[in-house]
């Protein structure tokens, strides 16, 4: 089978590679699309995986062979597949942290979902293979894993429908966190960026306030927008440490910010935060990362109903040949929002 195999920053290679073997309790998927994030580029970029990785985790497809022991799953399932699984047993799992689950972590599909075909190991096949309506797509499907990881953040964030939501970052995840919060009982969302074609887009999928940070005060608009307090929620959906500072202070008094953009591996200064700025104010900060399975499972039933309208945010389908075009189409921030691959 086919897959696009990393090498180096920017070295991907679509080449031949063995067809995965299934076991027992493991399920085979064909994949039909896979949706392409940021933290891919971020793995690749910053060498955090080996080289000969195939990386894509933004997965849906039909299930192609299943193991003699898998009972939930048939071939020809049309599936959205979320790529950890946790135990559902252990400390954390059991005070609603899956994402620290040890379990989790390791992950459960071989290799990643650039690929023709993927290996669903027995954790994953039993909790986490989501069979998807006829009426949606793949590729709409693809944009489930995405979608459960601003659910989760969102519900970290305990909204209420007074509350004046903040977004900062016009990335694809910062538009679905925007579109998203308004079905967290929020008065009003605003986000910021500024790439005028993604604001335009927000626009158009009906976020309350844009604002393009580079042409107009973002504080000032914030204050304008919620009486001189400061937004109740800010989300950091930006990878950036001086940011993550300025949104403290967008943040009314008692208010809370959320850091979910991918900070790992952004070689940027620690952050610079007065105890007395946080203790006295009553401000709240917290991060946001990944999804659990009732995430995801609402994510698909947001999607499924129309609620969350992903066809409009993917810019961009490309055959699995063409991945370097895909590549190129994620630096074009004037001109693509989502990239998914078809395989």
């Amino acid at each position: 089978m086919k897959a696009a195999v990393y090498y180096d920053i920017n070295d991907f290679r679509v080449e031949e590679v063995p067809l995965p073997e299934i076991g027992p309790e493991e399920v085979l998927v064909k994949v039909k699309a896979c949706g392409f994030c940021t933290t891919d580029i971020f793995k690749a970029k910053y060498k955090k995986v080996k080289p000969g990785t195939v990386l894509g985790h933004e997965i849906s497809g039909e299930v192609s062979n299943v193991g003699e022991k898998v009972v939930n799953l048939k071939i020809g399932d049309r599936v959205a597949v979320l790529h950890h699984a946790p135990c559902n047993t252990c400390y954390f799992c059991l005070r609603g942290q899956e994402d620290l689950c040890e379990q989790y972590k390791k992950g459960g599909v071989i290799p990643g979902g650039f690929s023709e075909y993927i290996r669903v190991l027995p954790e994953l096949a039993k909790k986490t293979v989501f069979k998807i309506p006829d009426h949606l797509s793949y590729v709409e499907a693809s944009m489930t894993e995405p979608t459960a990881c601003c659910v989760k953040a969102l519900t970290k964030c305990n909204i209420r429908p007074s509350d004046t939501l903040l977004v900062i970052g016009d990335g694809p995840m910062g538009i679905l966190l925007a579109v998203i919060g308004r079905y967290f009982s929020t008065s009003k969302v605003i986000l910021s960026g500024h790439h005028e074609f993604r604001l335009e887009k927000a626009r158009e999928l009906g976020v309350d306030s844009v604002v393009n940070s580079k042409k107009e005060n973002l504080e000032l608009r914030v204050k304008e927008a919620t009486e001189g307090r400061g937004a109740d929620v800010v989300i950091m959906a930006l990878a950036s440490t001086h940011m993550a500072e300025e949104a403290l202070k967008l943040a009314r008094e008692g208010g809370k910010v959320c850091l979910f953009g991918d900070f790992r591996d952004v070689p940027e200064q620690p952050m610079q935060i007065s105890p007395d700025f946080m203790i006295s104010k009553d401000r709240t900060l917290f991060g946001s990362w990944g999804s659990a399975p009732r995430d995801y499972e609402i994510a698909l039933r947001m999607i499924s109903s129309g609620r969350v309208p992903v066809k409009q945010l993917i810019t961009h389908t490309v055959p699995l040949n063409d991945f370097k075009v895909a590549l190129d189409l994620l630096e074009k921030r004037e001109e693509s929002l989502r990239v998914v691959v078809l395989p």
